[in-house]
């Protein structure tokens, strides 16, 4: 008899657990950020180490710019998972958003550890190296993230901007031109500005 009681709360926690997490990402899809982030918190209460809450209540908290505790739910994560590629994927980059480049890199290069062919990742160590000055190696990761998924259209608008400051102006027009033809929002602009 207690096993089944046992087995029954059990199962209504995980129920509910997932209810919360269900309802956490459909907020987040929808766009309200802080309603999943009460969910998510929800969700946490009665499952502390459960890693896609965190992950996702760290997604939520990026998106609303509350960016420390993005960092946190991150981090929490890779204490509990530290082969989680999505944490070190969003921590290169919430790194980069704080300027944070050396930072970005190190993430960056885990989440290549754990998968070399991971287009996002080469793009995230090609945009910090870029910003730290390291042009040939920014150059080589931005290829790199492009070999992989050829339709990565700020990859092409990057490699294309290094270009244009190493004065390779056609080969620099090709990328950017590529980056308008994938739907890059900006890419228009310096299309015109520096492709005449």
């Amino acid at each position: 008899m207690r096993f089944l009681v046992f087995m029954l709360i059990t199962f209504f926690l995980t129920s509910c657990g997932g209810e919360t997490s269900s309802s956490g990402d459909r907020l987040y899809g929808r766009g309200e950020f802080e309603q999943a982030i009460e969910e998510y918190t929800k969700a946490l209460e009665t499952n502390p180490s459960a890693i896609n809450h965190l992950y996702n209540r760290g997604r939520a908290y990026e998106e609303i710019g509350k960016l420390d505790l993005a960092e946190q739910d991150f981090l929490q994560v890779l204490s509990l998972d530290n082969q989680n590629l999505n944490a070190n994927l969003s921590l290169s980059k919430l790194y980069y958003s704080k300027k944070a480049y050396n930072k970005a890199v190190i993430f960056a290069d885990k989440a290549l550890e754990l998968n070399e062919n991971s287009a996002q990742g080469h793009f995230l160590v090609a945009r910090a190296k870029h910003q730290l000055g390291y042009v040939d190696s920014a150059m080589e990761s931005y290829t790199l993230a492009i070999n992989i998924n050829a339709e990565y259209g700020e990859a092409y608008l990057y490699r294309g901007a290094l270009k244009i400051h190493k004065k390779q102006s056609k080969s620099a027009c090709d990328d950017i031109r590529r980056a308008v033809n994938l739907d890059v929002p900006e890419a228009k602009a310096i299309l015109k500005k520096y492709c005449k």
